[in-house]
């Protein structure tokens, strides 16, 4: 099973918001351990292949509390350079944990950080 990541800006149009998707998945790669893709949607018709879902990552299932931790991590770390940043984690039953830049405060980075591991583990269950 996988979970969705979408990212939202209101000051970035589709293709900066691909863009900052693409670098993103490459950073869940190297600084969270995780399997990060851009999501794709069916291709229109005439079109050649799969089309990008603007602001979308699929990450792979996953197991343990250090991914919470490494993606809570590189989150906080897009949001300080863009504030503007907004996150949602969605399992595929529905269950959504948003994420905003109030969220990444040192003082609530405890509450965060365990609001995913506790939706990471209900997925693998």
């Amino acid at each position: 099973m996988a979970i969705t990541l979408s990212l939202s800006a209101s000051d970035l149009d589709n293709d900066d918001l691909q863009d900052l998707t693409r670098r993103l998945c490459r950073d869940l790669a190297d600084e969270a351990c995780v399997t990060a893709t851009p999501s794709t949607g069916p291709a229109v018709p005439g079109a050649k292949g799969d089309l990008p879902v603007y602001g979308q990552i699929i990450i792979a299932a996953i197991s343990g509390g250090g991914f919470a931790v490494g993606l809570v991590n590189v989150l906080k770390a897009y949001v300080q350079r863009k504030p503007t940043l907004q996150f949602e984690l969605q399992k595929k039953n529905g269950h959504k944990v948003k994420i905003k830049a109030d969220d990444l405060r040192a003082s609530d980075m405890n509450h965060l950080t365990e609001a995913i591991k506790k939706a990471v583990e209900e997925m693998n269950e």
